[in-house]
């Protein structure tokens, strides 16, 4: 039998409050986290090897034994946080419509062109070197995540 268990069930289970967030708020903050590193080893420590050395049972011997040991963690990961997201925040200030239709340009026409012209000219150098032929794959085909062939078919 497979047993599925959410985090907010183990939340649940174990009496922990799940904070509540306005919306978009959470993934923005993860993003400012991912550039500004503030989750990082360096930063707040090695969680893993720090929750071996923990020998306590609950959430709050967990925060207690933890803040003694890395007192300054949780400040030093909030300020490197707030920090990116007010550099996010300055960015959206220069956001404008013909920025974002430039990015829509850029990725649907320069990038998508680019992309398949690289992925032909990558299958005519390896037909070329094995002196055979190749073709780009088709729409269900890529799909599946093919870009096409070398050598494993013929012409019709």
């Amino acid at each position: 039998m497979k047993i599925k268990i959410t985090i907010e069930e183990i939340r649940k289970y174990l009496d922990i409050e799940t904070p509540e967030f306005p919306k978009y708020v959470a993934p923005l903050i993860n993003l400012a986290n991912q550039y500004a590193q503030g989750t990082r080893p360096r930063v707040v420590g090695q969680m893993s090897e720090l929750i071996q050395e923990f020998e306590g049972k609950t959430l709050k011997e967990w925060e207690e034994w933890y803040l003694k040991k890395k007192p300054d963690a949780i400040e030093n990961a909030t300020e490197k946080i707030l920090q990116k997201l007010e550099e996010l925040r300055n960015a959206m200030n220069k956001i404008d419509q013909h920025t974002v239709e430039q990015w829509v340009r850029d990725l649907v026409i320069v990038k998508t062109f680019t992309r398949l012209r690289f992925q032909e000219a990558i299958l005519k150098k390896g037909a070329e070197i094995k002196r055979t032929n190749y073709r780009l794959a088709k729409p269900d085909e890529e799909s599946k995540g093919i870009d096409g062939y070398i050598g494993l078919f013929q012409y019709l």
